[in-house]
């Protein structure tokens, strides 16, 4: 029985050994992560192209008579006593009871260049019979070309067609030397410039000039907000102006071909709402300052036919009674002006105004030594405004 037991076992280990020699191990597979790389989305934003845009305006302004203006009566039908009257009769003389219609436009035609032009028609409202030869008529052309160089850089070329059909041109380098926006003062502006004017017959008597303005604005206290220009002017005559003349102001007796003169121009403003609604504005407006102060180098004295009526006697500093009338060396011109207005945005591309108002200011006493007699004189205007 041992013997028997013995072989079976050595049987069943020689089996066990041949089977483990035939088993095969299959493989083991390892699983590979599959990583995926996402590409960065770069956002390509693709500028809007240029599209020129600008503005056409029409104003209808009309003037009333300025308070204390009479009805001007021609020198050959005054009397004796009437010539002492000529202050009042003439009293802001020319401009009373007259309109003005203005067309304006912008355009801006690339990215760096801007134009913008003016057309100012006046014509006058006073009586057919009024035979004073001061009816305010004429057009007034004012055209600006800016080219905008970079930030602080940009040019300005002016021409202006005057009311007298007398012509000008300017060069000005705009220089943006300040800027805070909401400061007492938010910027300023220096502005070197080169001046030519013709006279209305296209004659020799041409000015040139030289100078510079510098202009400021800023903010004040209860929403007020003021601006203001001081202009440097160095002017050289193509003809002699008189800058002194006799007793009886029908000769010169000095003359110069040049002058330097300084003006200042300071305005405060202040605008109060009234009533509004998602589309219409009503608000009360002001305007107050100097509109300008000018400081010359000389008394200037002009020659012309107005002054030519020797029967007429002095009224102020200006002397009709020879050939010459005088503009002193200081004059100011201190205004306010108040008007209501009302504004109704018609469509995001439209808006209409329409007001009313009046200015205050020294019409004829001008001189610093004797500027007096502040008079209001109304007006009434509607406009439209057109965006393009």
């Amino acid at each position: 029985m041992k013997k028997l037991a013995l072989l079976l076992g050595s049987l069943l280990v020689v089996g066990a050994t041949a089977s483990a020699k035939e088993a095969v191990v299959a493989p083991v597979e390892v699983s590979k992560e599959v990583v995926v790389v996402a590409e960065p989305v770069v956002e390509v934003v693709v500028e809007e192209a240029f599209r020129p845009t600008g503005y056409i305006g029409l104003e209808y302004k009309a003037y009333g008579t300025t308070e204390g203006h009479k009805d001007y009566v021609p020198t050959e039908n005054r009397d004796k006593d009437d010539l002492n009257n000529v202050s009042q009769d003439s009293w802001n003389k020319g401009s009373n009871n007259y309109s003005r219609l203005q067309t304006s436009f912008g355009v801006q035609m690339t990215e760096k260049s801007r134009l913008e032009g003016r057309i100012r028609d006046y014509n006058n409202l006073e009586r057919s019979d009024d035979s004073n030869g001061t009816k305010r008529t004429g057009t007034e052309t004012r055209l600006r070309y800016f080219y905008k160089h970079n930030d602080t850089l940009t040019s300005r070329v002016q021409y202006r067609d005057e009311e007298d059909n007398s012509q000008n041109f300017e060069y000005m380098l705009r220089v943006n030397a300040y800027k805070n926006s909401g400061a007492l003062l938010s910027s300023v502006v220096v502005a070197p410039k080169v001046y030519h004017s013709l006279p209305a017959n296209g004659g020799g008597n041409y000015t040139n000039m030289l100078g510079a303005n510098v202009e400021f604005a800023g903010n004040l206290p209860l929403g007020f907000t003021w601006d203001g220009t001081l202009f440097l002017e160095q002017s050289f005559y193509n003809h002699d102006r008189a800058t002194g003349v006799n007793s009886t102001f029908d000769k010169s007796t000095s003359t110069t071909d040049k002058s330097f003169d300084v003006a200042v121009e300071l305005y405060l403003y202040r605008s109060f709402g009234l009533y509004a609604t998602e589309a219409t504005n009503l608000d009360f407006n002001m305007v107050a300052g100097l509109d300008p102060y000018k400081f010359r180098q000389y008394d200037m004295y002009s020659y012309g036919k107005d002054a030519a009526n020797k029967n007429l006697p002095a009224v102020d500093n200006v002397y009709p009674k020879g050939l010459y009338s005088k503009t002193s060396r200081n004059t100011y011109e201190a205004q306010l002006v108040l008007d209501v207005t009302a504004t109704h945005q018609f469509t995001p591309a439209i808006t209409l105004k329409a007001g009313v108002g009046a200015e205050y200011r020294n019409w004829d006493n001008v001189s610093q030594d004797s500027a007096k007699d502040w008079r209001w004189q109304p007006f009434a205007f509607g406009s439209m405004n057109v965006k393009f």
